[in-house]
């Protein structure tokens, strides 16, 4: 998951990276004087602390404070057109991904991300890409690419025009919408809800959760466990896989086709049309319908119910 840029750009390159000044203060406070780069996307890495990206009409700047030993640590270079912001250093002793705090994620963010902000402005239609983050987000309505990866966060993303989402751990994150395509993971006891989006495909894991509204391209789900997953609406393909005693309810929509596995106990349920249904169940789980038109097949030993 954790990608190794510095290795791949090689020696001279990261030794272009900034290491930039601090305004050291006496209680050990420090903060950076605010600085312009000349770049078209932007990549975080490996932060421990809160990020903030608003959408503005000139150059990207960057502003941080934080404590010394934190911040001093912290890189910041443009490489190929792309700002980088790279923290590892700053977080050497305290790595996002330190096996001995891999489960105590919430006491991990509780006692070290406000120790560190980083801010960031950049234009309209900017890609970002964000990984190996722990500690809250809140990045404005870009209009871009976005790839956001958190093994613990409190994230709020306005309107991207697609989104490659990983969430890990504990976390809350809200998106706003996505023109294009979405692709999730989410992990342990995470919750993302998720406005309009083009089409979806998510891997849910654990208890995690899913809220979407409006789902105009289709959705390729997989539950695996107790994970719980509802949409608005959906139309076009529907594919809805559940290992477990997961829980998948769609209100509207039409699910063109629609296919539905399940082993376990999980249940699926759906309040639009479904063409040509197939369903493949094993356990004790149930399906309802609440209309369809073609052919309806039915294998195992799946509850199915058809009608309001």
């Amino acid at each position: 998951m954790r990608g190794n840029w510095k290795s791949l750009l090689g020696g001279a390159a990261v030794a272009s990276l900034l290491i930039l000044p601090a305004i050291a203060a006496d209680s050990g406070w420090v903060v950076w004087p605010s600085r312009s780069y000349n770049a078209n996307s932007l990549k975080i890495d490996d932060i421990v602390g809160t990020v903030i990206v608003r959408v503005t009409g000139g150059p990207m700047t960057v502003d941080v404070s934080g404590a010394k030993e934190r911040v001093n640590g912290l890189k910041v270079g443009v490489e190929g057109g792309v700002l980088k912001i790279d923290g590892s250093e700053a977080s050497e002793n305290q790595a996002v991904w330190n096996w001995r705090d891999w489960f105590n994620f919430p006491n991990y963010v509780d006692h070290r991300t406000d120790n560190l902000t980083i801010k960031i402005s950049v234009p309209r239609g900017t890609n970002i890409d964000v990984d190996d983050l722990v500690g809250d987000a809140n990045i404005g309505d870009t209009q871009g690419a976005l790839r956001f990866e958190a093994a613990a966060s409190k994230a709020t993303i306005g309107r991207v025009a697609s989104a490659n989402i990983s969430l890990g751990g504990s976390g809350k994150l809200d998106l706003a919408a996505v023109t294009g395509d979405l692709k999730l993971e989410v992990g342990g006891s995470g919750k993302v809800t998720v406005g309009p989006t083009g089409s979806v495909k998510a891997d849910i894991a654990g208890s995690g959760t899913g809220v979407f509204g409006p789902i105009a391209g289709g959705l390729h789900l997989s539950i695996a466990g107790s994970g719980d997953v509802t949409a608005a609406r959906v139309n076009g393909p529907v594919h809805i896989d559940i290992a477990g005693s997961g829980s998948v309810k769609i209100a509207d929509g039409t699910a063109d086709p629609l296919h539905v596995d399940i082993m376990g106990a999980g249940n699926f349920a759906f309040g639009g049309v479904a063409v040509d249904p197939h369903i493949d169940a094993v356990g004790s789980g149930s399906v309802k319908l609440k209309s369809y038109r073609g052919h309806l097949d039915s294998e195992g030993m799946a509850d199915v119910k058809i009608g309001d």
